[in-house]
C-alpha cells in the first residue's frame, strides 16, 4: 500500500504546493494548499481468476484536495495541473512501491469555503503491482 505521505512527496516534487501539502488532514486557514486523503467510496477487492496467486495488482483510491486562491480560474488551473500529474502516467516507483498506472478523474469543483477560497477535488485510482 502506498502511504499518503509518500504520495504527498511525489506531488510536492512535481508542482508548487503553495503554503503546504498534508496527508489525511488539512489546515483550512491556508489560502493555497493541497491535501491528500483516502477515498474509500469504492468497495470490493479485485481478485483474478485463479485466486491471490494469480492477482498481479491491487488498487488504492485517493482524493487530492486543491484549496487554491480567491478566483475560480486560479483554482481550476491548479486543479488541472494536479490532474496532469497523474493522467497517462505509468510505471512509477514511489518509496519502493511500483505504480503500474494512475487513473485520475476530472477535477470536480467543491465551490467556495467560508473563507472565500475555491476548492477542487481530483479523485485518483492507483494501480499498484504486487511484490513478487
Amino acid at each position: 500500500m502506498l502511504a499518503l505521505a509518500d504520495l504527498c512527496r511525489y506531488i510536492q516534487a512535481k508542482t508548487d504546493t503553495g503554503e503546504g501539502i498534508s496527508a489525511g488532514v488539512f489546515d483550512d486557514k491556508l489560502r493555497r494548499g493541497i491535501g491528500v486523503f483516502d477515498n474509500n467510496q469504492r468497495t470490493g477487492t479485485r481478485m483474478a481468476l485463479g485466486g491471490a496467486a494469480c492477482t498481479r495488482y491491487y488498487t488504492q483510491n485517493v482524493s487530492v484536495l486543491v484549496h487554491w486562491g480567491e478566483t475560480q480560474r486560479e483554482a481550476a488551473q491548479k486543479a488541472q495541473e494536479v490532474f496532469a500529474l497523474f493522467y497517462g502516467i505509468s510505471d512509477v516507483h514511489i518509496e519502493g512501491v511500483h505504480i503500474a498506472f494512475f487513473v485520475p478523474s476530472a477535477p470536480q469543483s467543491l465551490g467556495l469555503t467560508e473563507d472565500k477560497v475555491y476548492e477542487y477535488v481530483v479523485p485518483v485510482e492507483i494501480y499498484i503491482n504486487k511484490e513478487e
